[in-house]
């Protein structure tokens, strides 16, 4: 799915990048489209800071992101790095003695304070003793209102003059001694489209491990799988499908391991692994390394390595991994219980698993010459490979993808 986040520069006296200000978007259009504040900030930061690079996004400088009543409350700011962002205050938020120990606590934490849309008045006093930015909507304020504010307290507080559009007002905010300067005169808010990364099932990787273990313990894997009632509806529905030719009802989740054996839940496990980051624009995808993934088992037999030919079954699926997920592949592997050879031919490094992935991957892309060079090498006829290539669609057919 698409993300997308609007950055804005704000700059100092000698027009240095101070900072960012991240802004949410719902799509390409350059302007607010939420209705609530909450969600809006719990978005941008799922998207700037889980989704996206926000290094990159903010270029090493600090982002400014706005926070609601609530979420100042509930102390959300925490989670995100003190040194990488600066904690606006939304003008709307209601001034309770709750929101002033909220802040002061966010505040003592070395955080920075920014009081958005700043107008002074009496409520306002005991944030403007906590903040350490002020931004004022340079336009929209009586400039002798914003030059009383910035004498009184300039020691202690820097102003930010936003909103800022000719470069009249720019040097009128420089002569009234604004600190930093953000507006449609510098920039106006650019939109950074990215895609949203899907995380792997937790239960699922844990479930491997047990599997990668020397004696597996089939009753906490149970437990694991009981925990999650789609992980226990997909397990029980294999162990009693045509396809494994399972004759007696299974109803019991340990039987069902049982039943199956490491090797084949190992394999299922995976598999499952990867449709859960299944969606409409990808499941093609997903069909096309599943389908890799039988293939590249069956020549791995045909060639007399039927003891690896998990290995091989586990690289034809995981091969667009890093496509599908939308991550670093290495990133992946990391969290992954997988053998060294099938990590190396998934990074690309040569060793004969990653020989057979390039000649499926060459006969994908109608590379025909490379192709019948890697058949040669590995002493399988064309015949014999067409004929694996639809058994392998036939299992992922069968297997209700």
């Amino acid at each position: 799915m698409d993300i997308y986040v609007a950055r804005q520069p704000i700059f100092d006296r000698k027009m240095n990048v101070l900072g960012y200000e991240l802004l949410y978007r719902r799509g390409m259009n350059n302007l607010y489209e939420g209705s609530d504040d909450n969600q809006a900030t719990a978005e941008l930061i799922s998207n700037s800071y889980l989704n996206m690079h926000f290094s990159e996004l903010t270029d090493g400088t600090k982002g400014f992101i706005n926070f609601s009543e609530k979420m100042l409350i509930e102390q959300i700011p925490l989670i995100l790095p003190k040194e990488l962002t600066v904690v606006e205050i939304l003008e709307r938020v209601e001034i309770t003695d709750e929101l002033i120990e909220a802040c002061k606590k966010i505040s003592d934490k070395g955080y920075t304070i920014a009081l958005d849309d700043y107008i002074f008045d009496e409520s306002s006093l005991p944030l403007l003793e906590i903040a350490d930015i002020v931004k004022v909507e340079f336009p929209f304020v009586e400039h002798e209102i914003q030059r009383k504010l910035i004498s009184k307290y300039k020691n202690r507080i820097k102003f930010l003059a936003e909103k800022v559009e000719t470069r009249e007002e720019y040097k009128l905010a420089l002569d009234m001694g604004y600190d930093y300067f953000q507006g449609y005169f510098f920039s106006k808010p650019v939109i950074i489209k990215s895609k949203e990364v899907d995380n792997l099932n937790v239960n699922l990787i844990l479930i491997l491990e047990m599997l990668n273990q020397k004696e597996p313990d089939f009753q906490k894997m149970a437990e694991v799988i009981q925990s999650d009632l789609g992980l226990v509806y997909k397990l029980l529905k294999l162990a009693n499908s045509a396809l494994l030719g399972t004759r007696n009802k299974i109803i019991s989740i340990k039987h069902a391991l049982v039943q199956l054996g490491i090797i084949e839940i190992s394999k299922w496990i995976y598999v499952l692994l990867l449709r859960d980051v299944q969606t409409v624009e990808n499941k093609e995808l997903i069909k096309t390394c599943l389908i890799r993934a039988k293939l590249m088992e069956l020549l791995a037999i045909d060639i007399g390595m039927r003891n690896k030919k998990l290995d091989y079954f586990l690289t034809g699926m995981f091969s667009s991994i890093d496509v599908l997920t939308n991550r670093d592949m290495k990133e992946i592997l990391d969290e992954l219980p997988l053998s060294d050879d099938v990590k190396d031919a998934l990074l690309g490094k040569c060793n004969e698993i990653r020989e057979m992935l390039d000649m499926i991957l060459n006969y994908e892309n109608l590379r025909w010459m490379e192709m019948e060079s890697k058949l040669t090498d590995t002493d399988i006829s064309q015949e014999k490979f067409m004929n694996r290539y639809i058994e392998a669609l036939t299992w992922v057919t069968n297997s209700d993808y």
